[in-house]
């Protein structure tokens, strides 16, 4: 055997199969059906492999599984997977094969107002080892650029880049921890034939170069982790190029046009080659022949694997013959779809792959190989960046990506302040206290809660379901826990609910309460903000009940509906004594009346007037069925904190098990 195939890497697969849920409808009787659970078989016995220094393209027709089973070799998939995957005979765990491969996904998944390279240098903070220097990240980052040949544009936001431009980025992201798998699902989509020529040749030349530096698994997996594990040296610079024969010379010289080649050769002592899977649609002919294997899919099955090369062989063994100036990955598609006689093409290629491929998967792996443990060794002794400074990050990222959508943040903001100036208009001069203002002091104030419980609730039920592919994808990669992700999101929205709850009331204050001097105002706004806080609980907790913002804004209807009726203007909370206690609407509106009315000792009483007199505050918090103890105030504030605190654990578990059970991809 070669020394460098029996140095190398090799991932196996055998016999996977995946299912999904799928309903049947049963007509057993008109009054007896029912909807059975069926299960629908998407992958049957797929079994292959691949080895470091491959470029393999699945190929199939939409609907084949290529997707699938790319997803399932990697262990991104969630469900009814069953089979085996093995690194050179160790069977591989799901944390395993995260650790040592990237996934590179059809579309681009990222945060698009941040630069290339803000991009690639706040991923670094996550995928590289904990004790990487910034300076030895920065460095990672710029070789990064380079290699993908987007040096001239790191400093433009990610929305301005090109598709291509896009697609690169994604590869140098995932290109950070240095893997050795890359698995890529159809990554020319949606590309110019050049810029997928580009992204190809780029993923042949990381194949067929070896690229794992001992001081680039230092700076990814960490100092106290890297060892050299023999004694061997060698003289000969580890990133030549492999040899080959002279058909290839051709393939290596339009290799050399790539920005890589000088980035690669500052890269010592490379121990191992890559290997990169692909899903493609109908690649183009100079495309096709980048790859060096292929795998055909039809219906979940395979119909070929084997080197791009021997394919038509294959075909013209079993009387297919690819016409002249015919590019093979159609004439291949093409054949599997298309009957021949009184068979079908994909039927009879799949019968005779079985034959010549049957009991190769069936007992023992392919060969007794010696594992190289290498990179596993240093998975496991890799240490991300500590929960505390994931939860600082990502407030970073959140308060970056407004900041620079402070356009749509700015006409937001100013609506709301018009709002402000409306009430301030509708109840100036209602501060005096006289029987008549009594209730227009407490619809003012009723306003002024509902006002900032509707503004931040509704003002973040987008986030989930805008937010839930960029959460899936870098949660399901490990990049960070979920929990940091949740608990920035819920902090970086506290300054924000403390700044527009006090110019809110600012607004208003000055129009209508400004008689009664600045402790009131501290207090009011302490309050508005903590029901601008409870709001946005309130309002991740609709977003996350459902995963459409459009379904949370509707059905959020009813619950608005009865929070509102039990907040003590539309109905006397003394006959819902237990239901008013789960409306964050009346612990505001009770907080705020108790606040402005507690110290009031006379109101202005005249001996004709005809409706009922009430004399003091306290008569006006009994009439309306509030508690007057003095605790009253602070009490309401730690219940709306504990109302947050209940929608936020809710949220939090409704995400972690829609991801959980929807997959990463």
């Amino acid at each position: 055997m070669p020394a460098d195939e029996h140095d190398g890497l090799c991932l196996e697969w055998k016999q996977l199969n995946y299912y999904v849920p799928a309903q049947e409808q049963s007509n057993y009787s008109f009054w007896n059906e029912c909807r059975k659970q069926q299960e629908l078989r998407i992958l049957h016995d797929v079994s292959g492999h691949l080895k470091t220094g491959d470029l393999i393209a699945i190929l199939g027709g939409s609907g084949a599984g290529k997707t699938t089973l790319l997803a399932a070799i990697s262990q991104r998939l969630r469900g009814n997977l069953t089979g085996d995957v093995v690194l050179n005979g160790m069977a591989m765990e799901r944390h395993q094969m995260t650790r040592i491969s990237s996934f590179l996904p059809q579309f681009e998944i990222n945060v698009k107002t941040f630069t290339a390279y803000e991009h690639l240098y706040f991923m670094s903070h996550f995928k590289m080892h904990r004790r990487t220097t910034k300076a030895e990240k920065r460095q990672r980052v710029s070789d990064l650029l380079l290699a993908v040949g987007l040096r001239d544009a790191a400093h433009t936001r990610i929305q301005q880049l090109s598709g291509g431009e896009r697609k690169r980025l994604s590869l140098a992201e995932e290109l950070i921890t240095d893997p050795i798998f890359l698995f890529c699902d159809e990554p020319t989509t949606g590309l110019d034939s050049f810029s997928a020529y580009s992204v190809i040749k780029t993923l042949r030349h990381l194949c067929t170069r070896r690229r794992i530096a001992k001081h680039s698994l230092t700076q990814v997996y960490g100092e106290d982790s890297f060892a050299t594990p023999s004694d061997e040296s060698t003289t000969s610079n580890s990133i030549e190029m492999e040899i080959v024969d002279k058909s290839q010379e051709s393939l290596l010289q339009t290799m050399k046009e790539l920005p890589t080649l000088s980035v690669l050769n500052n890269s010592p002592n490379g121990r191992h080659k890559k290997a990169a899977i692909c899903s493609i649609h109908q690649p183009t002919s100079d495309i096709f022949e980048l790859f060096t294997h292929i795998i055909l899919m039809d219906g979940g099955r395979i119909i070929y694997q084997g080197r791009t090369e021997k394919a038509a062989k294959f075909f013209t063994d079993m009387g297919f013959m690819q016409p002249l100036n015919c590019n093979p990955a159609d004439f291949y598609l093409k054949t599997l779809v298309e009957s021949q006689g009184a068979g079908n093409a994909g039927e009879l290629l799949r019968a005779k792959y079985e034959h010549e491929t049957d009991g190769l998967y069936s007992g023992s792996w392919l060969l007794a190989r010696n594992y190289s443990g290498e990179y596993l060794k240093h998975s496991q002794n890799f240490k991300k960046i500590r929960w505390i400074y994931q939860v600082y990050l990502l407030i970073i990222r959140f308060m970056t990506e407004d900041l620079r959508n402070i356009k749509s943040g700015l006409i937001g903001f100013g609506f709301f302040m018009i709002t402000a100036v409306t009430l301030s208009l509708m109840y100036s001069g209602v501060g005096g206290l006289t029987q008549r203002t009594v209730q227009d002091v407490g619809g003012s104030i009723f306003m002024l809660s509902n006002e900032m419980i509707f503004t931040f609730s509704y003002g973040v039920t987008y986030i989930f379901p805008a937010a839930l592919p960029i959460i899936r994808r870098e949660v399901g990669e490990g990049t960070y826990s979920l929990s940091a992700y949740y608990v920035a999101l819920v902090v970086s929205f506290v300054p924000v609910a403390f700044f527009k709850g006090y110019l809110f009331l600012s607004v208003i204050y000055a129009s209508i309460y400004y008689t009664r001097g600045f402790l009131l105002y501290v207090t009011m706004g302490f309050l508005m903000s903590l029901s601008a806080i409870a709001a946005v609980g309130y309002g991740i907790f609709l977003s996350s009940l459902f995963e459409t913002d459009k379904m949370a804004s509707e059905c959020a209807a009813p619950f608005d509906l009865i929070f509102l009726i039990f907040g003590g203007t539309y109905m006397n909370v003394d006959s819902v004594p237990l239901l008013k206690y789960l409306s964050l609407f009346f612990y505001s509106n009770e907080a705020l009346m108790y606040n402005f009315w507690i110290d009031i000792d006379n109101i202005d009483c005249p001996v004709n007037e005809e409706h009922p007199c009430v004399k003091t505050g306290l008569e006006v918090l009994q009439q309306a069925s509030f508690r007057t103890a003095e605790y009253t105030y602070w009490m309401d504030c730690v219940s709306l904190l504990l109302v947050a605190l209940a929608f936020h654990i809710v949220s939090f578990v409704l995400v972690r098990r829609y991801i959980n059970r929807s997959g990463y991809y």
